[in-house]
């Protein structure tokens, strides 16, 4: 099968799952990936906004703004990937593919961060994921510089095989609901 068929086959059963699961399942998935050494150790962290019943991020951006930790949330501006400070007060607006984005472009932009947590829409047993298939993330992770760098998905979301391109980067982990692939 190849990438658009598993994103879309994938995509379709995630927007399926009913609100309360994803609630549920997010709270778990965010409760580990916060009590990870990853995310302890962490000063600044880069994550998504979350779309079409992706595992929710909330959770863990309220706990790095309480514990002083520098958030980040991308901004897509043409073709291009960057992560634009995020502060308690800062204002988001939705892009042209409905993610949510910090409002003032002159807040800081970063390319160096100690974690990155990429969104995704499936994920082998190697830690290979596909996106939305605009090569974003993709872009951004080969100029970024990071510590580590890591997925947060549902167990659904795992396929049996991707085959990677030379422009795909591999997480270092991913957490699900079930736990940790490392």
């Amino acid at each position: 099968m190849i990438k658009s068929s598993f994103r879309k086959s994938i995509l379709r059963r995630r927007l399926a799952l009913p609100k309360s699961i994803v609630s549920s399942l997010s709270e778990r998935i965010q409760t580990t990936l916060i009590e990870s050494e990853y995310f302890q150790k962490a000063k600044s962290i880069a994550i998504y906004s979350p779309i079409k019943n992706e595992v929710k991020t909330d959770l863990i951006i309220e706990t790095s703004i309480s514990k002083n930790k520098d958030v980040f949330l991308p901004r897509i501006d043409k073709k291009h990937l960057s992560f634009i400070s995020f502060l308690p007060e800062s204002k988001l607006t939705e892009n042209k593919f409905s993610i949510p984005e910090v409002a003032n472009p002159k807040a800081s932009l970063a390319n160096q961060f100690d974690l990155i947590i990429c969104p995704g829409v499936c994920f082998d047993g190697k830690k290979n994921r596909i996106g939305y298939g605009g090569g974003y993330y993709d872009r951004f992770l080969s100029l970024a510089s990071y510590n580590h760098l890591g997925m947060i998905a549902f167990d659904m979301q795992r396929i049996e095989i991707i085959e990677p391109e030379e422009h795909d980067v591999p997480m270092e982990f991913i957490i699900t609901e079930s736990g940790f692939l490392n």
